[in-house]
């Protein structure tokens, strides 16, 4: 008589034990991994100028794009009330869709490397103005993201009337 070759039952699970510590401890940190702070940063920020691009159409009137004055956030409002947020449009980092960059800030130059000219009384700052025609500013923006310990950590260009970075 032959004897076939195989596994116990005691051996199959020991195994089945060992992936599963394996897992548990390797799947969390895996889990945890992020993305660098630049790319949630500058995919909202260019989601938002084609939104306010699409709110200027729709409204027919001009709409600014406009960075708190703190670096700590930035939305869309109406050219003539550029310090009040039209519904929905607030990006705060910290929270939301950008929750895990608390601490995160965002400084801008014009052109000339000036800081730009306040848009309202609390000191915020207009990064884009799009006319009722969709049209944008002839601007060039400079954007820097600065993570919690004050270190850039990315630097962009926003052409004149354009919505996408360049780098």
């Amino acid at each position: 008589m032959k004897h076939r070759r195989g596994f116990s039952f005691v051996e199959i699970m020991l195994v089945v034990g060992l992936l599963g510590l394996f897992a548990s401890l390797v799947i969390p940190g895996l889990a945890s991994a992020r993305l660098p702070i630049e790319t949630p940063v500058e995919h909202a920020l260019e989601a938002d100028l084609r939104q306010a691009r699409t709110e200027a159409i729709a409204r027919a009137r001009p709409v600014v794009v406009v960075l708190a004055r703190n670096g700590s956030g930035w939305w869309i409002a109406s050219e003539t009330n550029p310090g009040e947020a039209i519904d929905g449009t607030v990006r705060t980092f910290g929270r939301g869709a950008l929750s895990e960059l608390e601490g995160v800030s965002i400084t801008t130059t014009f052109d000339d490397g000036a800081a730009i000219a306040a848009a309202s009384e609390a000191g915020d700052v207009v990064l884009a103005r799009f006319d009722a025609t969709g049209a944008r500013d002839n601007a060039t923006v400079g954007l820097s993201v600065r993570d919690g310990r004050g270190a850039v950590a990315a630097k962009w260009t926003l052409p004149p009337g354009r919505t996408r970075f360049a780098k």
